[in-house]
């Protein structure tokens, strides 16, 4: 007993020493990313800050409009930002050449001249991406359109940055800074292609405004903030997650929280730092876009040493202008949907555990009739072998909870059409995302007349959804199932009430509000008339 205990001692202390020299390993590159990262930064702001503003430089138009979005061709909200954006320049700049046709023809006739050639300002867009040379440009603009309904009329110009994307590759360690001069690297060989008259950046890679201000000085920088690479609610997470690890009073235990206690603070002033950094280069930016209330907050306290404001620009949502009250709940099934791409912030867990306790709590809702059943359908994209991977993990963690094939179905990279006739079908909508910097697919369902269920946090908690009135807010897979049931089981007349109030809200978020709220936006900029 007593040698057995001596060994077990041994152990403890052999793996608590072996704990503390990785914690001294990883302290020490945290302080050397911290320093360079820091030094880098301050340098580029004060260069930044030395050479004259874009804004002074230039008067006229820009003519080459160019787009840092590396997954261009992904099938997210993000990118339904970036066609929407493409397609009102576009449209806006159609607009301003018929204008300059019409002006030019009326002096010509003015002062008796004949002339076969205008001189019409061109505008060419482009997209900075990590897809193949072979990509066609005309194939991605029937992509948008097939998937976001949204027709991009005119040819854009891709740049392929396919060689260089191990750039974006994921980084096991520090990876905030080495991620970011990854991001850094990507616009450099961007910047070497092609140097814009403006880039905007639409993927929240902030550091790349460094390299543009040190390569491209007189570019206008323009931004549209999805989410903060970096937050208080970031690091308030990183300070809570071992709080369940106290509970123990052994002394290894004890030796072992310390430790881990000792290199969340180290960590916590990696971020700090980070955060200091990523206010310096977001502070580049001549017009940062934010798309929420939440990012919004983030964004102001992070990027506060620039002198230009920031703006709230709502996504575009695929909603109509006015209400549409021809819906009847009457007809709609027991279905819940999830409309989200299969990556790990989707949360997609929470929602089949959330199933599985409503069917536990509730046995009558578990139906053997696959005509009539309770049903969970999760309809998302898949970006790559990672996102494969992980639906094939639910998959089987819908087995492993028991719940039938006639309770759960997965639906990937739908057309829009199937999308549609899903969310037509369904009577409940699903949302599970914690710290959602806005939430599209939520929108998109209130329009469509859904009760919606959404994280308690985020753009869902501060633009999107009214608690009561408009839907659902929960936190924990007893709160979602609790939910569920909830909207399954209201009287006709509240039901009725709440899908009117849901689709009332999304108005807010349509194509034509944001087009509106973009030019509003771009209206700060000298040249943009």
């Amino acid at each position: 007993m007593e040698h057995s205990s001596s060994c077990s001692t041994n152990n403890n202390i052999n793996t608590t020493d072996g704990d503390s020299n990785a914690s001294i390993i990883h302290v020490r590159m945290i302080i050397i990313s911290v320093v360079v990262t820091t030094v880098t930064s301050l340098v580029l702001f004060v260069v930044y800050k030395l050479r004259p503003s874009p804004f002074q430089q230039r008067r006229r138009p820009p003519k080459t409009f160019a787009f840092f979005h590396p997954y261009a061709s992904g099938g997210g909200g993000g990118e339904r930002v970036l066609w929407k954006m493409i397609q009102f320049l576009q449209q806006r700049h159609q607009q301003q050449t018929q204008k300059q046709q019409q002006t030019q023809q009326e002096r010509q006739r003015d002062s008796m001249q004949q002339s076969n050639s205008l001189s019409i300002d061109t505008m060419e867009i482009v997209i900075y991406t990590i897809d193949p040379p072979s990509t066609k440009e005309y194939e991605l603009r029937n992509d948008a359109e097939k998937r976001f309904d949204v027709r991009i009329p005119n040819p854009i110009r891709l740049v392929s940055l396919e060689s260089q994307k191990e750039c974006l590759q994921s980084k096991p360690f520090l990876s905030l800074v080495m991620e970011s001069y990854g991001t850094m690297k990507l616009a450099q060989h961007a910047l070497r292609e092609l140097k814009p008259d403006v880039f905007c950046d639409t993927t929240g890679c902030a550091f790349t405004f460094a390299t543009v201000r040190w390569m491209c000085p007189t570019t206008t920088i323009m931004a549209y903030v999805h989410y903060p690479t970096i937050s208080t609610d970031m690091m308030l997470w990183e300070w809570n997650k071992h709080d369940d690890d106290s509970t123990s009073s052994s002394p290894s235990s004890l030796l072992l929280l310390l430790s881990r206690r000792v290199k969340t603070i180290v960590k916590l002033i990696y971020y700090w730092f980070f955060a200091i950094c990523y206010g310096l280069v977001g502070s580049m930016a001549d017009l940062v876009m934010v798309n929420s209330t939440w990012t919004y907050n983030h964004i102001s306290s992070l990027w506060r040493f620039s002198s230009h404001p920031i703006r709230i620009v709502y996504p575009p949502c695929r909603v109509p202008d006015v209400v549409d009250d021809s819906f009847q709940s009457t007809k709609r099934k027991r279905i819940v949907v999830s409309i989200g791409q299969f990556r790990p912030e989707k949360n997609h867990k929470l929602q089949l555990e959330a199933m599985s306790r409503l069917l536990t709590n509730h046995p009558e809702l578990r139906s053997d009739n696959p005509s009539d059943p309770v049903q969970l359908v999760l309809i998302g994209s898949c970006r790559n072998e990672a996102d494969q991977t992980r639906l094939q993990e639910l998959k089987d963690l819908a087995k492993q909870l028991d719940l039938e094939d006639h309770h759960i179905v997965f639906r990937v990279n739908p057309p829009y059409t199937e999308l549609q006739a899903a969310m037509t079908d369904a009577s409940v909508g699903i949302h599970t995302m914690r710290q959602e910097h806005f939430g599209i697919g939520i929108v998109e369902m209130m329009a469509a007349g859904l009760l919606v269920i959404a994280h308690d946090s985020g753009g869902p908690k501060s633009d999107i959804v009214q608690p009561g009135v408009s839907g659902f807010l929960a936190t924990t897979a007893e709160e979602y199932a609790d939910a569920m049931y909830q909207a399954l089981t209201m009287d006709k007349e509240a039901d009725a009430q709440m899908r009117t109030n849901a689709q009332q809200s999304a108005i807010r978020f349509s194509d034509t509000e944001f087009d509106k709220n973009l030019d509003l936006a771009l209206k700060t900029i000298p040249w943009w008339s």
